[in-house]
């Protein structure tokens, strides 16, 4: 079978949970015997148009992309966001931003039409060819690659990962986007959790083209080792602020938390700028014990020099990072959304704690930290959670029935339109 996926940005690009999803599966296709290939956005001049990677074919399009994103840099420098004040648990919002110079869509329309041309013209001439067209966004890039599919006439799926469902945020400067954003509701849907595909159905999406397919994740053959280390672990995006990814009660949190075991420790991970949390941290008396470590390319070394996993997220879709955690053994302790409770289960595979409830999450953080017993049967059951229900090698074969059940569909469409 011949799968094409689409996703917005890819290594060196960004690498976000869409993207690392989008290629753990790729890869696990690519392992099954199935010719894969990734299409995106060539926004880093210095990368290669076309290469392999462990088998799966990237191709990157839109000659004039370098320039938009040049551009989007400069801006970006210029227009500096606004450090979060030290109160941000009054006002759960992401970093004010000033805004955007109007110049910009002079940048941007061009980039993105040529990213649109150019794939349509591969489409054209037969030099991007599928079965199935697979994108892992489900905005502006949806609609546009359901005009890819059509134009193959193979099916398509859209990913739907967070709630609420079908945003579209970030299409102003993207051509004919009423048209993508009309042609986007006719794919068929990947939820990866039931509250997703609840939430689909609800916005008129019906049923028989919504398919419950959840994140997938290798099981690494050296787990970390819970009982040894006493550390706690977050990874995820600051740029997202306070109204994703609940910052501020982690903070609140961890600080009443060594304020009773001065031994604690805590490390972040993750891009964006952490100023303003680093200042909170001060504030609560805990900047000494948090480590904002930024970036890693090793997520697995620092899962390994850590006890635990924290996702306090207010708004989350199935967390890569909290699958990740699992698969090497560790309890995670996350907050009570519908996303985080697929994957983990209060006292079974971690803590399940109240959204934004600082109490609580202190509680638990010094629950785990006191008990290694709790931690190494919590890691465990982790571990054994993701080898059973997300194990990458079960989502690829769940996406290959996906794909041969949408194609077999669509021929027999077409057969009975041929009789009638």
């Amino acid at each position: 079978m011949r799968i094409l996926m689409m996703v917005h940005l890819f290594p060196p690009a960004g690498i976000g949970g869409a993207e690392r999803q989008c290629f753990r599966q790729a890869q696990a296709l690519v392992r099954r015997g199935h010719e894969v290939a990734i299409a995106t956005p060539w926004w880093v001049g210095r990368c290669k148009r076309r290469e392999t990677i462990d088998g799966v074919h990237v191709h990157r399009l839109g000659w004039l992309l370098p320039l938009t994103w040049q551009a989007r840099r400069w801006h970006d420098r210029v227009k500096r966001p606004v450090p979060e004040s030290g109160a941000p648990a009054t006002a759960a919002t992401a970093p004010a931003r000033g805004k955007r110079f109007r110049w910009m869509s002079l940048a941007e329309r061009p980039g993105l039409l040529s990213f649109l041309a150019e794939t349509a013209l591969a489409v054209k001439t037969g030099r991007l060819q599928a079965d199935v067209v697979h994108v892992h966004e489900s905005h502006w890039l949806a609609g546009f690659a359901h005009w890819v599919a059509e134009a193959m006439r193979v099916p398509v799926f859209c990913k739907e990962a967070s709630a609420p469902v079908l945003r579209w945020g970030g299409a102003q400067d993207v051509p004919f986007a009423a048209r993508w954003k009309e042609r986007r509701n006719r794919c068929r849907f990947v939820a990866i959790t039931p509250d997703i595909a609840d939430l689909l159905r609800q916005q008129g999406i019906p049923a028989d083209r919504i398919v419950q397919v959840s994140n997938g994740m290798e099981l690494p053959a050296d787990p970390a080792d819970p009982a040894r280390h006493t550390r706690g672990l977050y990874v995820g995006n600051f740029s997202q602020g306070t109204h994703f990814k609940a910052f501020d009660v982690l903070i609140q949190a961890f600080g009443r938390a060594v304020r009773q075991e001065p031994g604690m420790r805590f490390r972040l991970h993750g891009r964006g700028d952490v100023s303003g949390w680093r200042n909170f941290a001060r504030e609560q008396g805990c900047a000494a014990e948090m480590d904002f470590a930024g970036e890693t390319n090793d997520v697995h070394g620092a899962l390994r020099e850590s006890g635990y996993f924290v996702l306090p997220s207010r708004v989350e879709g199935l967390s890569n990072a909290l699958l990740e955690a699992m698969a090497m053994g560790l309890p995670a302790i996350v907050s009570d959304i519908p996303a985080n409770r697929v994957a983990v289960r209060d006292r079974v595979e971690g803590l399940v704690v109240p959204v934004g409830d600082v109490e609580a999450l202190a509680a638990a953080l010094l629950a785990l930290y006191r008990a290694a017993d709790l931690r190494v049967r919590l890691g465990a059951a982790a571990r054994r959670r993701v080898e059973t229900e997300f194990e990458i090698g079960k989502v690829a074969e769940q996406l290959e029935r996906m794909y041969q059940a949408a194609m077999s569909a669509d021929v027999a469409q077409r057969k009975e339109q041929c009789r009638l």
